[in-house]
């Protein structure tokens, strides 16, 4: 009895990134087809299940045609000359074209490096990303480090630290990302116990 029920967490566990990734597919493909099916049933008599998501990729793919030439860059210049006019959409419109910006020109700085302060309290470790090292705050230099929570990394705490209380560790940003995703039940060979 106990080796079937063992064979069958170890039968759910191997199963379950393959059954989220699926499943995370099937909502992406099913929003985007229930997103656009309203707009592509009013100019056509028919409607293929999937077609939505088509559309939505080639979507973004002219988007992408047009943004990398001479005209597109016109255009996208003069879009957000009018959207910067317009209040309350010029301040969402230019904080995510801001955040665009600092991620497409400098790939570099995107969380570099992985670190461990002492977060929330002084004794306890966080797992944390240099954001940028280049901070000035009130005359003083600070480096900006960004604290994700557990499971969702992209929730988190935006701390301004000196360098000196920051730890960098030898591990990749992707397994580090991995850990925290996993809430530290993923561990790196780095900090692996020996």
């Amino acid at each position: 009895m106990k080796s079937i029920k063992k064979t069958l967490i170890t039968g759910l566990l191997s199963l379950l990134p393959l059954g989220i990734t699926i499943y995370f597919l099937y909502w992406l493909v099913s929003s985007l087809d229930s997103l656009l099916r309203e707009i592509i049933l009013s100019f056509t008599d028919f409607y293929i299940p999937g077609l939505g998501f088509v559309t939505a990729v080639a979507i973004v793919f002219l988007a992408g045609l047009l943004a990398s030439n001479v005209l597109g860059k016109w255009f996208i210049r003069q879009t957000e000359k009018i959207l910067s006019r317009v209040p309350i959409v010029n301040t969402i419109y230019g904080s995510v074209s801001d955040i665009q910006k600092t991620f497409a020109d400098n790939p570099s700085k995107r969380f570099s490096k992985v670190v461990l302060i002492d977060y929330p309290l002084k004794g306890t470790k966080s797992m944390g990303f240099i954001a940028s090292e280049e901070v000035v705050l009130q005359g003083k230099h600070w480096v900006s480090v960004f604290v994700p929570t557990t499971p969702n990394p992209t929730n988190g705490f935006l701390l301004f630290l000196d360098q000196d209380e920051i730890e960098i560790i030898d591990i990749p940003v992707d397994s580090a990302i991995k850990m925290i995703i996993s809430m530290g039940t993923y561990l790196p060979k780095a900090v692996k116990p020996s």
